[in-house]
């Protein structure tokens, strides 16, 4: 069964940083941590299914 999500490195958003001080910098900001976030959850997942598969298939 393939991987539905991308492998972990792949996940992370190429972040840039620009040197901008409008006052939508805040919420840039924390879109940015946002998707570091969610990536981080996503390679989460990926292993954890990765390990139920392998402890599922082991057991049969």
């Amino acid at each position: 069964m393939p991987n539905v999500f991308p492998p972990s490195e792949s996940v992370i958003p190429e972040v840039r940083h620009h040197d901008d001080d409008g006052f939508d910098s805040d919420l840039n900001n924390d879109m940015i941590v946002l998707l570091e976030e969610n990536a981080r959850l996503r390679a989460l997942v990926t292993q954890l299914s990765s390990l139920v598969l392998k402890h599922v298939v082991d057991h049969k």
